[in-house]
């Protein structure tokens, strides 16, 4: 094994507070019996000091040359308090460099969730006999129609040109794997896995009645399930090879998540992971020390120095109102953030916003939707995988079908592959969508936009290797801590010319906002950076649930917004505190803005995106070509068209249920989003959805209706069809329902009854109603086929 260049030596210097929680970050979970010590000299070294301390060597840590694990047989392994003494009694020695007691972090899996291309030598459909195969609608088009939206993510073509995963290592970082699973076990590799909760080389998921540890499986499942066994379904890149590191089933340390991150990192060339720090909507916290040394030794020297690859799930905390820029997994520039869609092309509801979204894949939606099938514990199947959970492992088969194209590939190579193949067409009907300085679309949601295997796979087989990175750091000189108060702003401009010399930037990859904030509410805060090209990111939205007062401590928010933009002119970074909570106060210590990219412009990007009308493709069993388009103007423009020209005609608020007639029910969800797209559009002066003071967002920009603490209109409306067609007790909608699902609660903001009588349902008595509200329940009334 290599020893560590100097750059990583650097990057793991001692650290004076002996290894606590990293600043900035949520110090949760409980302090264990381990320690993690640097110590040069080599292992016998290590022994020593070791007996000189009353510890046991566990020997290295993953593949960090010169960190050792250290445990104490006399600390409990489990406590609230921290050992101090004994680290004090480490860090006192000057032969160990540094030294951390380790943490049981709480670590979430993503899901379940409750409720020049080749030619094909072979042009026959594809089918296949395993039982699963028509429930993965996500893999293969199953349209009657070619006028109706495309839902797979265009496999079939790249298993035509004979590519499947061959020779391609994939590891499932998670709660094990079912190795001996008949839809696994042909494809199953020893060399990828390993037990780091047990210490053993079994990745077997232990057993209970609850089958808790089935996530692993469930994701192993949709990247390498064998085709045409008769067992379960197909996998993405089923000809791939699968591994499973079991390290969520235990307490999940720092020296646990380097060693599954790093584990055999020249023989697996891409890692899935599902999991992170809670998504609970107030936690903000990353990788620790050793887990960002161990990303850092991964891209640097993984897969023969051309680096690992990292696909992580961006996270379930929708509800919670969460905002994934405050997980510092998913905010890495080393990993691939996956988000999800669900059948119906939306953002699901558990789906959260940030600024570092690379790509997104399918998923479970709402409880109609279908889910995601794959294998499942005790050698079963299902067909009820969800969350981000699910999509992150279909991106990485994705990226196992890209490197089997060309295993030259680096993982920048790959990112920047995936930033120009993803489509934005099929997901276009959602707002949030924007183009930047280099004319790629871009959505918060959605990164930039649905994976395309065929596009990645096809680009990739004559794929040149994108020039060196380099690095520009943009310091403000003298700068003074500004001070932000209750429903201030301030405005923190930086101007730049891309570090003319060796570390110029003149094209844009990730862009780092390192900043330090003092605050006594972190919630309350929201931060948007606008670039010289004028993009908008918002790097931090507020959080409702977030009351923490441990504001940010050089925290990395990171974008991929601007990608492709040239960086040179003035940067404009506003911190505004968005509450009503008039004690808040606080300052901001330090910005440091940090762009990544490229001397100069990739030669693929001479000439500019050109997006395909992805939605009009034919079927993939006829492997049909796109035909070229230009870059779609406007995400209103582009929703689908309702079965009227019409918009859905105003009229006088509803009296009685005795004035509603009943008439059929047709689909209407698409006049629905096409009125709620005029309001995003600032269309209309009469009712409409965008005048409605219900439909109001907190910020002219904001797509409030998809956030977990917003009323959200399509929600509302599928509930009050839901009463409507009860057959135990049918409702009309304007009588009140104070029993509800707990999933639509409204905030408390737009309640316009006393608050005492705790009304939960998206809709108060008709009897208290407005008359806007009036007519809005008479407008979901004509949507569902209601007259008055």
């Amino acid at each position: 094994m290599g020893r560590f260049s100097a750059w990583l030596v650097l990057l793991i210097v001692a650290c004076s507070s002996y290894g606590l929680a990293e600043e900035g970050e949520d110090q949760t979970g409980h302090y264990t019996n381990t320690w993690a010590v640097e110590i040069h000299g080599g292992p016998d070294v290590a022994d020593l000091l070791a007996l000189d301390h009353d510890f046991v060597n566990l020997g290295q840590i993953g593949n960090l040359e010169d960190h050792y694990l250290f445990r104490h047989k006399d600390v409990p392994h489990r406590s609230r308090r921290e050992a101090h003494h004994h680290t004090k009694r480490l860090g006192d020695d000057k032969r160990i460099q540094w030294v951390a007691q380790q943490v049981g972090r709480d670590r979430s899996k993503r899901g379940p969730i409750p409720q020049q291309p080749r030619q094909s030598d072979n042009p026959a459909p594809l089918t296949f006999i395993d039982p699963y195969w028509d429930k993965q609608w996500y893999l293969h088009d199953t349209r009657t129609s070619t006028n109706l939206p495309k839902l797979d993510l265009h496999v079939l073509p790249v298993w035509r040109k004979g590519i499947t995963g061959k020779g391609v290592v994939v590891a499932v970082l998670d709660d094990g794997i079912e190795k001996d699973h008949p839809d696994l076990k042909d494809n199953y590799d020893p060399d990828a896995s390993y037990d780091f909760n047990d210490n053993d080389d079994d990745p077997q998921p232990r057993y209970e009645e609850t089958n808790e540890n089935k996530h692993g499986t469930r994701c192993a499942g949709e990247i390498a399930m064998a085709a045409n066994n008769s067992q379960c379904g197909v996998g993405i890149a089923f000809n791939a090879r699968i591994g499973g590191v079991r390290m969520l089933d235990g307490v999940v340390t720092d020296a646990v998540e380097a060693n599954s991150i790093g584990f055999n990192i020249q023989h697996v060339d891409i890692y899935s992971a599902s999991w992170g720090p809670n998504d609970d909507g107030k936690t903000v916290e990353g990788p620790e020390k050793l887990a960002r040394a161990a990303f850092e030794k991964g891209i640097r020297e993984g897969r023969g120095g051309r680096g690992s690859i990292f696909a992580w799930a961006s996270g379930n905390g929708g509800s919670n109102g969460d905002n994934c820029d405050c997980d510092g997994y998913t905010s890495s520039i080393y990993t691939v953030s996956i988000s999800s869609a669900s059948q119906q092309g939306r953002s699901p509801w558990y789906g959260e916003k940030c600024a570092s979204t690379l790509a997104t894949a399918y998923s479970s939606g709402e409880y109609k939707d279908q889910k995601i099938s794959s294998t499942d514990l005790h050698h079963a199947c299902t067909d009820s995988h969800t969350g981000t959970s699910a999509a992150a492992p279909l991106a990485a088969g994705v990226l196992a079908l890209a490197l089997e194209a060309n295993p030259d590939l680096t993982w920048r190579d790959v990112q920047h592959l995936i930033v120009w193949t993803s489509e934005y067409d099929p997901l276009s009907s959602n707002p949030g969508w924007f183009q930047n300085g280099a004319g790629l679309w871009v959505n918060s949601r959605f990164g930039f936009g649905l994976l395309n295997a065929e596009a990645m796979v096809d680009m990739a087989l004559t794929w040149k290797t994108v020039p060196e990175k380099t690095i520009c750091e943009v310091r403000l000189e003298n700068f003074q801590p500004r001070t932000l108060g209750n429903g201030e702003e301030i405005n923190i401009e930086m101007e730049t010319d891309g570090c003319q010399g060796d570390s110029h930037v003149g094209a844009l990859e990730h862009v780092q906002v390192k900043t330090t904030i003092d605050y006594t509410r972190r919630g309350d805060l929201r931060i948007v950076l606008t670039s010289p090209s004028g993009t908008q990111t918002t790097l931090l939205d507020t959080r409702r649930q977030d009351k923490s007062q441990m504001g940010f401590q050089d925290w990395p928010f990171m974008s991929t917004h601007t990608w492709g933009e040239n960086p040179q002119g003035k940067w404009t970074l506003t911190i505004e505190d968005k509450s009503d909570h008039a004690e808040n106060n606080g300052v901001v210590e330090d910005v440091v803005l940090i762009l990544h990219g490229t001397p100069e412009q990739p030669a693929y990007q001479s000439g500019g995106r050109v997006y395909t009308d992805y939605n009009r493709v034919q079927d993939d069993r006829n492997v049909d070509k796109f035909a070229a388009k230009p870059a779609p103007a406007s995400a209103a423009e582009t929703a689908p068209a309702p079965e009227s020209e019409d918009r859905v005609p105003i009229s006088e608020p509803v009296d009685s249920a005795d004035s509603v007639k009943i008439a059929k029910t047709p689909a209407k969800e698409t006049e629905f989003l096409v009125n709620w797209q005029d309001r995003l559009a600032g269309d209309g002066s009469e009712f409409n959805p965008e005048n409605s003071d219900p439909f109001q967002p907190a910020e002219p920009e904001a797509d409030t209706f998809m956030d977990g603490g917003d009323l959200r209109p399509w929600e509302a409306f599928k509930y009050l069809h839901r009463q409507m067609k009860s057959p135990t007790r049918p409702r009309h909608p304007a009588q009140a329902y104070y029993k509800p699902s707990p999933l639509y609660i409204r905030d408390p903001s737009l309640d316009i009854r006393d608050p005492s009588l705790d009304i939960r349902d998206p809709w108060p008595s008709q009897n208290a109603l407005g008359e806007s509200e009036a007519d809005l329940v008479n407008y979901y009334l004509q949507l569902l086929g209601y007259d008055p």
